[in-house]
Protein backbone atom coordinates (compact mmCIF):
# COMPACT_ATOMS: atom_id res chain seq x y z
CA UNK A 1 0.00 0.00 0.00
CA UNK A 2 1.38 3.47 -1.00
CA UNK A 3 1.77 5.84 1.71
CA UNK A 4 1.48 9.48 1.25
CA UNK A 5 2.80 12.22 3.42
CA UNK A 6 -0.12 15.10 3.81
CA UNK A 7 3.05 17.65 2.84
CA UNK A 8 3.21 15.87 -0.36
CA UNK A 9 -0.20 16.23 -1.27
CA UNK A 10 0.14 19.75 -0.04
CA UNK A 11 3.08 21.13 -2.26
CA UNK A 12 1.30 19.17 -5.10
CA UNK A 13 -1.99 21.16 -4.06
CA UNK A 14 -0.38 24.47 -3.94
CA UNK A 15 1.60 23.69 -7.53
CA UNK A 16 -1.52 23.13 -9.34
CA UNK A 17 -3.19 26.18 -8.23
CA UNK A 18 -0.20 28.00 -8.96
CA UNK A 19 -0.07 26.65 -12.26
CA UNK A 20 -3.95 26.90 -12.86
CA UNK A 21 -3.09 30.84 -12.01
CA UNK A 22 -0.21 31.05 -14.58
CA UNK A 23 -2.07 29.47 -17.11
CA UNK A 24 -5.40 31.59 -16.44
CA UNK A 25 -3.15 34.73 -16.65
CA UNK A 26 -1.45 33.90 -19.85
CA UNK A 27 -3.58 33.90 -23.30
CA UNK A 28 -2.64 30.92 -25.75
CA UNK A 29 0.07 32.56 -28.57
CA UNK A 30 2.56 31.09 -30.86
CA UNK A 31 5.31 32.87 -30.88
CA UNK A 32 5.97 32.62 -35.17
CA UNK A 33 4.41 35.06 -36.97
CA UNK A 34 4.79 32.72 -40.00
CA UNK A 35 2.49 29.42 -39.53
CA UNK A 36 2.36 26.16 -41.77
CA UNK A 37 -0.91 24.65 -42.89
CA UNK A 38 -0.03 21.88 -40.10
CA UNK A 39 0.57 24.61 -37.79
CA UNK A 40 -2.74 25.90 -38.27
CA UNK A 41 -4.64 22.28 -38.29
CA UNK A 42 -2.88 21.90 -34.64
CA UNK A 43 -3.19 24.97 -33.33
CA UNK A 44 -7.24 25.46 -34.08
CA UNK A 45 -7.43 21.86 -32.51
CA UNK A 46 -5.46 22.83 -29.30
CA UNK A 47 -7.39 25.85 -29.16
CA UNK A 48 -10.64 24.17 -29.49
CA UNK A 49 -9.67 22.07 -26.59
CA UNK A 50 -8.22 24.88 -24.83
CA UNK A 51 -11.77 26.51 -25.37
CA UNK A 52 -13.88 23.55 -24.63
CA UNK A 53 -16.34 23.92 -21.65
CA UNK A 54 -15.04 20.81 -20.01
CA UNK A 55 -11.20 21.67 -21.16
CA UNK A 56 -7.96 22.23 -19.52
CA UNK A 57 -9.41 25.68 -18.10
CA UNK A 58 -11.85 24.24 -15.94
CA UNK A 59 -12.59 21.32 -12.93
CA UNK A 60 -14.28 19.19 -15.35
CA UNK A 61 -10.71 18.82 -17.03
CA UNK A 62 -8.88 18.05 -13.80
CA UNK A 63 -11.50 15.82 -11.55
CA UNK A 64 -11.37 13.32 -14.25
CA UNK A 65 -7.48 13.40 -15.29
CA UNK A 66 -6.96 12.76 -11.41
CA UNK A 67 -9.53 10.50 -11.10
CA UNK A 68 -7.47 7.67 -13.13
CA UNK A 69 -5.24 7.07 -10.36
CA UNK A 70 -7.82 5.08 -8.77
CA UNK A 71 -8.22 3.16 -12.04
CA UNK A 72 -4.47 2.77 -12.50
CA UNK A 73 -4.27 1.53 -8.71
CA UNK A 74 -6.97 -0.93 -9.18
CA UNK A 75 -4.78 -1.93 -12.08
CA UNK A 76 -1.80 -2.59 -10.27
CA UNK A 77 -4.17 -4.64 -7.67
CA UNK A 78 -4.31 -7.12 -10.68
CA UNK A 79 -1.46 -8.36 -9.00
CA UNK A 80 -2.84 -8.59 -5.26
CA UNK A 81 -4.21 -12.31 -4.53
CA UNK A 82 -7.71 -12.31 -4.55
CA UNK A 83 -7.84 -13.01 -0.83
CA UNK A 84 -7.02 -9.48 0.13
CA UNK A 85 -9.06 -7.91 -2.33
CA UNK A 86 -12.03 -6.25 -0.81
CA UNK A 87 -15.75 -6.55 -1.66
CA UNK A 88 -16.92 -3.07 -0.67
CA UNK A 89 -14.30 -1.20 -2.64
CA UNK A 90 -14.56 -3.07 -5.58
CA UNK A 91 -18.57 -2.67 -5.55
CA UNK A 92 -18.09 1.32 -4.55
CA UNK A 93 -15.32 1.71 -7.95
CA UNK A 94 -17.63 -0.68 -10.24
CA UNK A 95 -21.04 1.49 -8.83
CA UNK A 96 -19.10 4.96 -9.32
CA UNK A 97 -18.16 3.80 -12.81
CA UNK A 98 -21.25 2.67 -13.89
CA UNK A 99 -23.33 5.44 -12.40
CA UNK A 100 -21.26 8.30 -13.84
CA UNK A 101 -20.40 6.97 -16.92
CA UNK A 102 -24.19 7.52 -17.36
CA UNK A 103 -24.03 10.77 -15.73
CA UNK A 104 -21.30 12.00 -18.18
CA UNK A 105 -23.00 11.74 -21.17
CA UNK A 106 -26.47 13.67 -20.20
CA UNK A 107 -24.87 16.85 -18.68
CA UNK A 108 -23.79 19.54 -20.72
CA UNK A 109 -21.36 19.78 -21.99
CA UNK A 110 -20.59 16.11 -22.77
CA UNK A 111 -17.60 15.54 -20.97
CA UNK A 112 -15.64 12.34 -22.89
CA UNK A 113 -13.11 12.40 -20.38
CA UNK A 114 -15.26 11.69 -17.27
CA UNK A 115 -16.75 8.94 -19.76
CA UNK A 116 -13.74 6.96 -20.31
CA UNK A 117 -12.38 6.96 -16.84
CA UNK A 118 -15.49 5.54 -15.54
CA UNK A 119 -15.66 3.01 -18.10
CA UNK A 120 -12.71 2.21 -17.04
CA UNK A 121 -13.10 2.09 -13.21
CA UNK A 122 -16.57 -0.38 -14.22
CA UNK A 123 -13.88 -2.27 -15.89
CA UNK A 124 -11.69 -3.04 -13.54
CA UNK A 125 -13.85 -2.96 -10.50
CA UNK A 126 -16.07 -6.03 -12.69
CA UNK A 127 -12.75 -7.94 -13.22
CA UNK A 128 -11.85 -8.10 -9.59
CA UNK A 129 -15.17 -8.57 -8.51
CA UNK A 130 -15.40 -11.34 -11.10
CA UNK A 131 -11.63 -12.67 -9.66
CA UNK A 132 -12.76 -12.41 -5.85
CA UNK A 133 -15.90 -14.37 -6.26
CA UNK A 134 -13.64 -16.99 -8.35
CA UNK A 135 -11.41 -17.38 -5.80
CA UNK A 136 -14.03 -17.70 -2.93
CA UNK A 137 -16.44 -19.97 -4.48
CA UNK A 138 -14.09 -22.38 -6.18
CA UNK A 139 -12.24 -22.55 -3.15
CA UNK A 140 -15.28 -23.40 -1.03
CA UNK A 141 -16.73 -25.83 -3.56
CA UNK A 142 -12.76 -27.41 -3.29
CA UNK A 143 -13.17 -27.85 0.23
CA UNK A 144 -16.75 -29.12 0.20
CA UNK A 145 -15.34 -31.82 -1.82
CA UNK A 146 -12.45 -32.55 0.48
Amino acid sequence: MITVNNNIVLYISILLSLFAAVVEAQPFRFQSKRRTKIQFMAAGKLQALWNHPAGPKTIHFWAPTFKWGISIANIADFAKPPEKLSYPQQIAVTATGIIWSRYSTVITPKNWNLFSVNIAMAGTGLYQLSRKLRHDYSSEAEIAKE
